[in-house]
């Protein structure tokens, strides 16, 4: 890719000349003189310097668009031509959301491991929005996540299930006795939520605003999924979840709640570039999620999109 655009890309990512000059490799003197070349072949300043850093001016912010359009399609195109001259992935970087945590994510990997012996695979867990961007650069492979919005340009995805996010509490809590729960049995919950969904808190809050309940009361936020059924446990906390995680959530002790209607429902599914959907790794990936959709989804009482 153009050193003028590296540099640039360096500079947005750093916010100050020190740390973007170490990320390429540059003097800070070089570096300065490489983004005052692009801004007068550009004509106009890209950024506002002050004593706090480096800011992108009106023109600079229009500019970052089209240069992430431009790094993206050249992480693509040397994926590609790597991909075709040896024929496979050295690495394979995935990305997964809250539905396929504890069980679809590890349960894909393990297979392809045993598959793919000479690829190395690395599994990150966190909310498709946060993810979205590192799969437009190239940085991962494959995103399990929630289908929102139109993909960006490049960007292609296969539906897999459709989410349903419930309520879930220890078994001792009376509601668990309920043989169905209206809305209006969780006024007054305390509620433990998964931190890394930004989401989450809003569909609560739109939930017991539709029901006419008052504000949720957020008593904890936690960074896995694991450890808020742990909390819950033995507790009459509640808390929100994917309800594809109804066997982990038994094995912890917890009930996912039979609601009258869901807290949240929405399409999931795999995203993955359009460059490196038609390689062997990819494609077995998707073969072997609808198969584990189809059956995850059966032992939890759900049902997957491939079966409709």
């Amino acid at each position: 890719m153009d050193r003028n655009l590296r540099t640039f890309l360096a500079v947005v990512r750093a916010g100050n000349l020190t740390a973007a000059a170490e990320a390429v490799g540059l003097t800070q003197p070089a570096l300065t003189k490489t983004i005052r070349r692009l801004e007068a072949e550009i004509g106009a300043p890209l950024f506002e310097r002050s004593v706090k850093g480096m800011s992108l001016t009106t023109l600079g912010e229009m500019f970052l668009e089209r240069a992430r359009a431009i790094e993206a399609q050249w992480a693509q195109a040397r994926e590609e031509a790597h991909a075709h001259t040896i024929g496979a992935l050295r690495e394979f970087r995935i990305a997964s959301g809250a539905a396929y945590h504890m069980r679809i994510a590890p349960l894909l990997v393990r297979q392809l491991a045993q598959e793919f012996p000479d690829t190395r695979f690395v599994l990150d867990f966190d909310v498709a929005g946060a993810m979205l961007p590192h799969l437009v650069t190239g940085d991962i492979h494959l995103l399990l996540g929630a289908l929102f919005d139109e993909p960006p340009e490049g960007i292609v995805t296969e539906r897999l299930l459709q989410v349903m996010t419930g309520a879930m509490c220890c078994s001792t809590n009376p509601l668990a006795r309920m043989a169905t729960v209206p809305p209006q049995a969780l006024e007054g919950g305390r509620w433990v939520i998964y931190k890394r969904d930004a989401l989450m808190w809003q569909r609560l809050a739109g939930f017991c605003l539709q029901h006419r309940l008052s504000e949720p009361q957020v008593v904890m936020e936690i960074d896995a999924l694991a450890s808020s059924m742990m909390v819950v446990k033995g507790t009459n906390f509640l808390t929100a979840a994917p309800t594809t995680l109804r066997p982990m959530a038994e094995q912890a002790g917890l009930v996912v709640l039979p609601l009258e209607q869901p807290i949240w429902t929405f399409p999931s599914g795999a995203w993955m570039r359009r460059s490196t959907r038609g390689y062997p790794i990819l494609r077995r990936s998707i073969e072997i999620l609808h198969q584990l959709v189809r059956t995850e989804t059966h032992h939890s009482g759900e049902l997957s999109m491939s079966q409709n």
